[in-house]
């Protein structure tokens, strides 16, 4: 653990606090929808225990804490910061053997180092992009990419985390999410998986997505986790590329698809022993003819005949139906014959509700090429909406393959040219 000796007090007392039952929060309106936690013990749940002392500590000084906080140049003050961490995860990392690092951020960095939660990033590297600084200085994103290199993943944490207060979540939810996030990066093993058919052939999902460089100059490609029902895979960085001169989205040339995806799957085949009996391929943006030939001839090399590619994207569309609630997650509703529209959030039956605050948005699934049914493709998407170990909300809007994407590209901006990323999804959520 990093961060001041208070925090890290009270920290390990929510450690502690997670050892044993929590009961749902009484007044929570939504009462099926948030559990009650079993407890983080080797009896039941997770069937695991912390193991921590003070020999995996470094405590911060309120010191250097203060002067950072003061620093008025607004980049140097993050990377002051980020520094500071890196310093002591280095320790940690070098000198002791832990499975992951807690950083904890303190209280006086709220707003000058880390700032309130915003809505993430577009998926694609687009215009929407262009607003803001001219060169992006990230706390989280730039620590996630430093700490890379020690090869231990690391665990962020707020200071109010630590509390019981308006601004944080329920002690059960917090257990549920916190502890999810560690038994993932601490053993390196998921706590759920993908429903399997057995009599089908194994299944292994890509996500392409985009992300600029954080001068905003270059597009980089940026290759989400592959990786297959059990959730075993690799993520990759491919190289830069061009937007298209008339709908300004990323442009993948023959090349750059072809060897981006056969390096990608060479290397899901090193990690995991096989190469897939079935390929699925998410994107967000529409597969120019050239992209996809690059695709497929990568797909044919390997051996690999059976493959669905898939556009998964944002749409204006919204369906009501009668009553207070939107229409049910899940549902599914056919445009023509590869264009459907399906919700990923919306109502729950089993919870009598929907669970969130703003009316949902569906998500267009267009099937540019399948030997799988429609359905199939659609139910996959929304099987891998649940596949984020980062916490354990059931309903994410998009499948894992893209919101990783997502999130590998936001770190990856911050490794240099000749830094080679991690691959397990660990050090990105």
């Amino acid at each position: 653990m990093v961060g001041l000796e208070e925090d890290i007090e009270n920290l390990k007392g929510w450690l502690h606090r997670f050892e044993s039952f929590i009961p749902a929060n009484p007044k929570g309106k939504q009462k099926g929808l948030f559990k009650s936690f079993p407890g983080f013990n080797q009896d039941q749940g997770f069937c695991a225990k912390f193991l921590y002392d003070t020999n995996y500590d470094r405590i911060l000084s309120p010191k250097d804490v203060t002067e950072i906080a003061k620093e008025s140049n607004h980049e140097k003050r993050i990377l002051d910061a980020v520094k500071l961490f890196e310093e002591n995860i280095k320790f940690l990392a070098d000198i002791k053997n832990c499975d992951v690092i807690m950083c904890v951020i303190p209280k006086s960095f709220e707003g000058k180092i880390v700032l309130e939660n915003k809505d993430e990033e577009p998926v694609e590297g687009t215009a929407e992009d262009d607003d803001g600084p001219e060169l992006e200085t990230n706390f989280r994103r730039a620590l996630k990419a430093r700490a890379m290199r020690f090869n231990v993943p690391i665990q962020i944490i707020r200071e109010y985390i630590l509390h019981d207060n308006k601004k944080s979540q329920d002690a059960a939810t917090k257990a549920w999410n916190l502890c999810t996030a560690l038994y993932y990066k601490a053993l390196q093993t998921i706590p759920w998986k993908l429903e399997v058919d057995e009599n089908r052939p194994k299944v292994c999902f890509v996500g392409i997505g985009f992300y600029r460089s954080r001068d905003k100059q270059t597009i980089q490609t940026s290759l989400a986790q592959i990786f297959n029902e059990n959730g075993k895979g690799v993520i990759l960085r491919g190289t830069p590329v061009t937007e298209d001169k008339e709908d300004k989205k990323p442009h993948l040339t023959f090349e750059q698809s072809y060897s981006l995806l056969k390096d990608a799957l060479t290397k899901y085949k090193f990690a995991t022993g096989m190469m897939p009996g079935r390929l699925v391929l998410h994107k967000t943006s529409k597969y120019y003819d050239d992209e996809q030939d690059g695709f497929e001839q990568a797909m044919a090399e390997l051996g690999i005949t059976e493959y669905d590619i898939v556009t998964v994207m944002e749409t204006d569309l919204r369906f009501f139906r009668n009553g207070l609630y939107p229409p049910v997650r899940g549902s599914l509703f056919q445009l023509t014959e590869d264009r459907y529209v399906l919700y990923t959030r919306g109502s729950v039956h089993q919870y009598q509700t929907y669970p969130g605050m703003y009316i949902p948005a569906p998500l267009e699934i267009r099937i540019v090429s399948r030997v799988s049914s429609a359905k199939t493709v659609c139910r996959e998407v929304l099987g891998l909406t649940k596949m984020n170990w980062n916490n354990t909300q059931f309903d994410n809007k998009y499948p894992i393959t893209i919101g990783c994407a997502r999130k590998v590209g936001e770190i990856m901006k911050y490794l240099g040219e000749n830094e080679m990323p991690k691959e397990s999804y660990a050090f990105y959520m």
